[in-house]
């Protein structure tokens, strides 16, 4: 990291990266308008904007992965032009994308050091290689080992390799595109202390991220962006968030008073484990109401992802001594199973786990849901059509129209029509139905949060037991009856809705 540039600090410096006037648009879609964007050296510059709103092809644009139709780009004063990646790679702009870019089948090291290998008499010199990687490492503190595969890894510890293979280009600007959205609280403090390091040493950082909280804890400017447009441009410490919120969405976000819906009287469960085992998890006791949302709390990679995919047929799990799981008297044997007696999985990862690539919206929308709107093994047109055109009016997902392809889409969108699949199949019998949620907001931006927030509350109200893993404690807190809590491989302390608070749920889980 000794390449890294050294620059006054401070927005009374000169921009290290200016954009100016930058128009992008898809077909008859504008997605940019004019956009200006300075970026000065010693400074965290948040970039902010509803899913939808111009930030993943402003950041395309930056960093040479798309060509703008109109404006420029200036770098160090002088004004550049790049034809691809590795051009804005070349001159100083390095970039950590929401969707980790990492090699699973190679190892740490490997990845941090592509396109970077050091050579000794025309082939790689591998020590050289695991030690310039485990100098970056040992410098941010992470604890991972580099010459393993990738393909073992978290998606927390994936994200940190791909933080630190943008880092080892010795950049000028850094882009990080929702860098913690799947880091424990340790990893994210470990990170912005890092990055407070970067700021004092003159790099120019761009943050995006839908975390309010670290945009206004960590950034020193914030730039919103709404439908192409930019509509705020100023210090952090003369706004407010209720302001920024307003700006991103273009009305105010209301707090919904939590409201149980679990009935408690409810002899029989839908969920309940007893003395289950799932990998190296020990689930002693677990158990969810129709109604009631419950929590699990625990840090990253602590088996949260494993039990909700153990119970959606998925993965496998052991050593039960009960397990009444929406009438099945056993774990389901297959994900088929488990969607034939109303259990539905929101997966954590949805790009590798629930978004079927090359399908359009609406064809991802009746993936699960074919059965029911099909007779004699044909699909009713009309059935399908006015079922995907009243779930996009519904959850307002933001596209062009059921033919769009999924991929098109924000991330916000997407979890959108993944929470949609389960829509169409449900129907209106909800109070059947068993919703396991993992990190089911995780790149969404507060408004499409909100939204989907008062779809949970209002499935749980219709009598769905709902099941949900989150790292923002902050989520659990807003939606859940009470919260189970992981620590030392083991569901132990089941905190109560009176006794929710981010500090207690920290201390359970440590």
């Amino acid at each position: 990291m000794s390449d890294c540039v050294t620059a006054p600090s401070g927005s009374d410096a000169k921009p290290l990266l200016q954009a100016s006037g930058i128009a992008k648009s898809f077909g008859g879609n504008r997605a940019l308008s004019g956009v200006d964007l300075a970026v000065p050296g010693g400074e965290m510059l948040a970039l902010v904007g509803a899913n939808g709103a111009g930030k993943s092809t402003l950041v395309k644009i930056v960093c040479g992965a798309m060509m703008p139709d109109a404006g420029t780009l200036e770098l160090g004063g002088q004004t550049v032009q790049f034809r691809d990646v590795g051009d804005a790679m070349a001159a100083g702009i390095a970039v950590a994308h929401q969707q980790v870019a990492i090699i699973r089948p190679l190892t740490g090291a490997e990845n941090i050091m592509l396109g970077r290998e050091p050579l000794r008499g025309g082939l790689i010199d591998r020590r050289a290689l695991a030690a310039s990687a485990q100098a970056l490492a040992d410098r941010f503190g992470v604890g991972i080992d580099l010459s393993l595969e990738c393909d073992g890894l978290s998606l927390g510890e994936l994200k940190i390799l791909d933080i630190l293979k943008a880092l080892a280009t010795g950049p000028r600007i850094l882009i990080l595109d929702e860098p913690t959205a799947s880091l424990t609280l340790a990893e994210t403090q470990r990170l912005f202390v890092f990055l407070a390091d970067l700021k004092r040493r003159g790099l120019g950082i761009l943050f995006i991220s839908h975390h309010m909280n670290e945009v206004f804890a960590q950034c020193d400017r914030v730039v919103v962006l709404k439908d192409g447009r930019k509509v705020h441009d100023g210090p952090i410490a003369e706004t407010t968030l209720q302001a920024v919120v307003r700006l991103m969405v273009g009305r105010a976000i209301e707090e919904t008073d939590w409201t149980s819906h679990a009935t408690v009287a409810d002899a029989t469960p839908p969920v309940s484990l007893a003395g289950l085992r799932v990998g190296p998890l020990d689930v002693p006791e677990l158990t969810v109401r129709r109604g009631e949302v419950v929590g699990i709390a625990g840090v990253l990679g602590a088996g949260q992802t494993d039990l909700l995919e153990c119970l959606a047929g998925a993965a496998p799990g052991r050593a039960a001594r009960r397990v009444r799981l929406a009438g099945l008297e056993r774990l389901p044997g297959s994900v088929a199973e488990a969607l034939d007696h109303g259990i539905y999985l929101v997966a954590d990862d949805r790009l590798r786990k629930a978004v079927f690539r090359g399908l359009s919206v609406g064809e991802n929308m009746l993936t699960g849901s074919l059965a029911q709107i099909s007779h004699r093994g044909f699909v009713r047109s009309g059935v399908a059509q006015s079922t995907v055109r009243d779930l996009i009016a519904r959850l307002r997902v933001k596209c062009s129209g059921p033919h769009q392809d999924m991929l098109q889409l924000s991330g916000g969108n997407q979890q959108k029509v993944v929470f949609a699949r389960w829509l169409a199949r449900i129907g209106g019998a909800a109070d059947s139905a068993v919703l396991l949620l993992d990190n089911p907001t995780e790149g969404v931006d507060v408004g499409s949060k909100a939204e989907l927030y008062a779809l949970i509350r209002e499935m749980a109200r219709q009598g769905a037991a709902v099941l949900i893993a989150s790292a923002e404690f902050s989520e659990l807190i807003a939606l859940c009856d009470r919260v189970y809590c992981i620590a030392h491989h083991r569901i132990g302390t089941c905190v109560p809705r009176a006794e929710l608070s981010e500090d207690r749920l920290l201390l359970e889980v440590n």
